[in-house]
């Protein structure tokens, strides 16, 4: 059987994707609801599908049934999930619902977004603060911070390591909280 792939609306903005690469099964449900949209997908190793999928829906959801030339599956698929049954479950009063063939091998609606390789980042300033990235260091003002060396402060104000109020360089205990300050 050559590569296709299905689709189906299952209604209540809930779309499902099928698709058979040489062994694996791809299944992803996709939801959509005001400003949301969510997608779940597993891949089974069920074998090479020998006929089309067939897809029933049932007072409990969806079964989708796969023949393949390793053994039938069965799969259920609810809102909240998609699950392997163990056992055939009985389809006689199921009705089929119908696939759509589709050529490309993509899901519909992928929202795939191609990025460019980070090009080495410049140094970057906006007013008073600056940044760049080899080696890694950050201005602001008077402060700066540098990873990997260590860079004495320039600040000659003191905070308490406990709360961060200011304290003098004389001060035991911090008067906001009472905190020992250590030298």
């Amino acid at each position: 059987m050559s590569l296709m792939a299905y689709t189906a609306n299952l209604g209540v903005n809930q779309q499902l994707y099928l698709e058979n690469q040489g062994t694996q099964t791809l299944i992803s449900l996709n939801s959509s609801n005001a400003g949301q949209q969510q997608r779940q997908s597993i891949s089974l190793t069920t074998g090479n599908w020998t006929v089309p999928p067939t897809l029933f829906t049932t007072k409990f959801g969806f079964v989708l049934q796969l023949d393949t030339d390793k053994r039938q599956y069965f799969i259920q698929i609810q809102a909240n999930g998609i699950n392997t049954l163990n056992n055939a479950p009985s389809l006689n009063n199921a009705e089929t619902v119908p696939l759509q063939e589709i050529a490309d091998s993509a899901p519909q609606n992928s929202n795939k977004i191609e990025f460019e390789p980070m090009q080495p980042m410049n140094k970057m300033k906006m007013g008073n603060m600056s940044m760049s990235m080899n080696p890694m260091e950050m201005r602001m003002g008077n402060m700066s911070m540098k990873m990997g060396k260590k860079v004495k402060s320039t600040s000659t104000k003191r905070f308490c390591t406990q709360c961060g109020h200011p304290v003098n360089k004389s001060d035991r205990f911090c008067s906001s909280c009472g905190h020992q300050l250590k030298d």
